[in-house]
């Protein structure tokens, strides 16, 4: 017999119930080994933070001012990236067909920069090479790419120089871009063209011996990438110099200085277009460490700085070129992605690229 005291009344605000609680049998699990099995509390291990996300990004170059892709793309997609020659040669009416095309595809982000052929968006260029009836050209041109038409569509027009973008899945991303191409020794001037000697990507200290700085007029265009950048994707509208840069005639076209870039960032992914026949994929295998010692005075973009190539699977489906996922071994290797479209007569007759990349994850989503 208990000796506590129960009260006459219960306490204000407290249920006092001397009888003992009713057992569930229903709820007693049966015994294990013989013996009564003690009931546990599961609980769930605290949800782990998201690191990465994948990311599914398309590449295109050189489309001259086409409405129309060559298939329709059907695929999903989470960033598109044009790497310029929006037009054939900066007229309006092309950048507006370039809009129509880039609206075609399902993305909520697709990025572009200039190209080449884009004369009416180098304010400079225009002003130096197109009659004064014209004046007013660039300002039109430039209000198509910033205006509604391309907003709605998730449109975004890169100025020169790095970037950190955080897209709508969460994903981090940093990218460098430029429209610049190195102008030939006895070739055409066109537009946001810089001379074959000069450097407009390496800081000093970094480049090539007999390299020259950027002029006032290109370090305008902040195309310098600085040192100790990091860099997922390079965004350019040429190659670097023996990487996907010949020409149907076999002439090596891209320029020395972004390769020399190239190998002192060693980005994940470098995207450009401007040599129509270089249209492809490959990647490089970097010797050493990324960072690791020092650059020679000179390169000659062949081979200095790279251990091997590795091969690219790709296969074509839903409208475009799938490229094996882009691995995490940063600072080791670099996807070369060559996306010109444009084939013979005037008409796009190869497939965009698809990439899928291991992103940093914002924390937001």
């Amino acid at each position: 017999m208990t000796n506590i005291r129960r009260p006459k009344k219960a306490p204000k605000g407290l249920v006092f119930n001397s009888n003992p609680p009713k057992r569930n049998f229903n709820d007693i699990s049966p015994p294990a080994d013989g013996h009564q099995a003690k009931r546990q509390r599961k609980t769930s291990p605290p949800p782990q933070p998201k690191l990465s996300i994948k990311t599914r990004i398309l590449i295109l170059s050189d489309t001259h001012g086409a409405d129309a892709l060559p298939e329709k793309i059907t695929a999903p997609i989470d960033l598109v990236l044009h790497c310029g020659d929006l037009s054939q040669g900066g007229e309006l009416a092309s950048y507006r067909k370039t809009i129509a095309l880039l609206s075609s595809i399902s993305a909520p982000l697709k990025l572009v920069i200039p190209g080449n052929h884009d004369l009416s968006l180098d304010e400079k260029y225009w002003a130096e090479n197109c009659k004064p009836g014209g004046a007013n050209i660039p300002s039109a041109a430039k209000a198509i790419w910033t205006g509604s038409e391309a907003q709605d569509a998730g449109i975004r027009m890169l100025e020169p120089g790095m970037h950190r973008l955080v897209l709508e899945n969460g994903a981090v991303l940093r990218i460098y871009a430029s429209p610049a191409t190195p102008i030939a020794a006895q070739g055409v001037d066109w537009a946001f063209g810089y001379a074959s000697n000069e450097d407009i990507y390496n800081p000093a200290g970094s480049r090539i011996s007999y390299a020259i700085p950027s002029s006032t007029q290109t370090q305008t265009r902040q195309t310098e990438i600085p040192k100790d950048a990091q860099v997922d994707i390079l965004m350019t509208h040429g190659p670097a110099k023996y990487q996907l840069d010949r020409t149907r005639e076999g002439d090596s076209v891209g320029c020395p200085h972004l390769f020399r870039a190239l190998r002192r960032g060693r980005p994940r992914v470098h995207a450009f277009g401007h040599v129509h026949d270089g249209w492809g994929v490959s990647r490089i295998l970097w010797e050493g460490e990324r960072g690791r010692g020092t650059l020679p005075d000179d390169d000659d973009g062949c081979d200095d700085g790279i251990m091997g190539r590795k091969a690219v699977r790709a296969s074509g489906a839903d409208g475009v070129r799938m490229v094996e996922g882009v691995v995490g071994n940063e600072g080791m290797e670099t996807l070369l992605v060559n996306a010109a479209l444009m084939g013979d007569g005037g008409k796009l007759e190869k497939l965009p690229w698809v990439i899928e990349m291991e992103l940093p994850f914002d924390g937001v989503k």
